[in-house]
Order: C-alpha cells, then structure tokens, then sequence
C-alpha cells in the first residue's frame, strides 16, 4: 500500500476542494538455466517464462526446477514476516533496484522509494508521525509462485497476497479511520541475489478495482485498473465526518475485516455461544431476544439468517441471533 498522494488528499478535504477527473538488473542468477543470455517474455495469466535458447538446446532440469521452487517458498515467508512487521525491516535483497510499485493512488520506482513511503504511512517519518495514527496491515494469505516447465522454459507464476490495511488521519479533528482490502501482484523473474526477484508489484483494492463477471480464481484478470479519480473518491468518502450516529446498544464482538468491497463487507467473527429465535419481523425478533436476555448483557451484533427461497425443497425460517460469549 502506498499512500504518497494521501497528502494532497487531506490538504484538499480540509480545504474543501473537488477533485476533478484525472487520469489515473541484478547479479546474474545462481540458478541459471544456461551459460546463454536469457531473453524474459510475459504470456498470459501472469506467468514470467524464460527462455532458454542455446546451441545445444539444453531444457531446464528438474533439479533446477526443484531449486527455483525452493527459493520461491522462501520468498513466500519472507513477504509474510515483512506484512507482519509493516515492512521494519524490508528485506531490499529480494527486490530489483529499480522495482516498480503501483497502486490505485500512486506509482513508484526503486526500493527507497517504496520504504520511505511506507514508513510513512506506518508513522516512522516524521510527516507521517503528523498525519497518520494506529496504521496496520492483517495479512490474509500469500498464494502463487508455482515453478513449472514448459517447452523448454521455465515459468514463474505470480505471487498474490491478500491484505486489510487500516490507518487513522489524525490530521483530521475526527480522526476517521480508512479501511482498504485488496490484493498485490508480485512479477517475479530467476536471478538477482537471492536466486528470485522482484521486478514489479501492483496492489488493487477490492471496492474499486473488482470487475463484475470475471473467473475470481485468476485475480490478474478480476482486479482491474480504474482511474485516480476513483481512487481518490474511495479514499476521502471514507474520512467524511460521519454526523450524528446513534450510541451502540452493546459492545461488538470483535472481527477481523477480509474484504471491504463496494457496498458490502466480509467480516471474520470467533467461535461464539449465543441465543437465537425465528422472526418474522425485525421488531419481533428484538423483542423475543430481549425478554430472554434480560441480565445476561448480550453483545454486538445481530445477526440475522434470511435464507433464499430457491435454495433448499422446504421453506426455513428467518432467524435472529444474539452473542453472549465469545472464544479468543
């Protein structure tokens, strides 16, 4: 996540600004295939395949397959350990000199860029210690980076991880809270000091970037680039004051946020023992729970089961349930 332009953005909403439309090689490998040069070319569906041209037309070996898997997997832990600490450190011996970042509000190039824009975002500079307040990142999966043989190439698929960031802006008076889930494409290719490399990563939020009717199981395809506009609509829509809001009528169960898309959020709740009652209308519903639960101090939120007539032979019931306890 990368939050550069974020400084205009508060700039701008303080002043009450509109936005208009706006448009949105490292040391060679010591897992090389052969003595030839490699010639890099990009295929569908996210794949780096190199060639491996030679005058005795030599294939990649299983081994050197095996070891370039290996490297992957590692790559792997070391993009969760990095998400894990907010990239303090970053582990810079993984990534290109000049590795692109790009995301629905910025694009960057080379690996200080990248750091001191994340320190900032995570408080660590001093503008960011004067904007931004409680900035953390939930690291969801890390996924990809399958190492196969094809024609006498080898191809790299990309590694995606997916992610919640969560950050304050303080600089505001009522400090809101901004809310991003979305994924990161990492472009690798073979070589550089760690035998894989980093050469590109593209972040896409799920509000913004998800096309409608695309397979969900190719997230390079899914996820599509819409402009800064966009981006930047999403953003201040979410440190907009929120006005009057009535108080909580009881604390809430504790979530971990996995998806804030357009309109909808999916939302990981613990194990938890509760009651629950059929209902035909809210009111009723509320009114059962509440008779039984006097003095047992029930929790936040309701949650309500309506099922879809089409699914199931026989009609069920809608259902209300209310917390009472839940499991850490």
């Amino acid at each position: 996540m990368k939050f550069s332009a974020l400084i205009i953005a508060l700039a701008s909403l303080q002043n009450g600004h509109a936005f208009s439309n706006s448009q949105l090689s490292h040391p060679a490998s010591r897992l090389s295939l052969s003595k030839p040069q490699h010639t890099p070319r990009r295929n569908n569906g996210g794949i780096l395949r190199m060639s491996t041209a030679s005058t005795d037309a030599s294939s990649p070996t299983t081994q050197q397959q095996s070891e370039l898997a290996t490297i992957a997997t590692k790559l792997k832990r070391v993009l969760a350990q990095e998400y894990t600490s907010f990239f303090d450190p970053m582990v810079s011996s993984w990534y290109k000199s000049d590795v692109t970042f790009v995301d629905p509000l910025t694009s960057l190039s080379g690996v200080d860029s990248y750091r001191n824009n994340v320190d900032m975002l995570a408080g660590r500079t001093l503008m960011g210690k004067l904007l931004f307040d409680g900035a953390g990142i939930n690291l969801h999966s890390v996924t990809g980076g399958e190492v196969s043989e094809k024609n006498g190439s080898v191809e790299i698929a990309d590694v995606i991880t997916r992610w919640t960031l969560r950050v304050t802006a303080k600089v505001l008076p009522w400090k809101p809270e901004a809310v991003f889930s979305g994924i990161s494409v990492y472009k690798l290719q073979p070589g550089g000091k760690e035998g894989i490399t980093i050469v590109g990563q593209t972040d896409y939020w799920d509000s913004i970037n998800i096309k409608e009717g695309m397979d969900p199981s190719v997230p390079q395809t899914q996820y599509q680039t819409v402009s800064k506009t966009d981006a930047i609509q999403d953003f201040l829509g979410q440190l907009q004051p929120d006005g009057f809001q009535a108080p909580a009528a009881a604390p809430e169960v504790p979530y971990l946020l996995l998806r804030r898309g357009n309109g909808y959020e999916l939302r990981q709740y613990p194990g938890f023992c509760g009651i629950e009652t059929p209902y035909e209308r809210r009111d009723y519903g509320f009114g059962s729970l509440g008779a039984f639960a006097k003095g047992m101090n029930p929790l936040a939120p309701s949650i309500m089961k309506v099922y879809n007539d089409n699914d199931e032979a026989e009609f069920k019931e809608k259902t209300m349930t209310w917390p009472l306890q839940f499991a850490m």
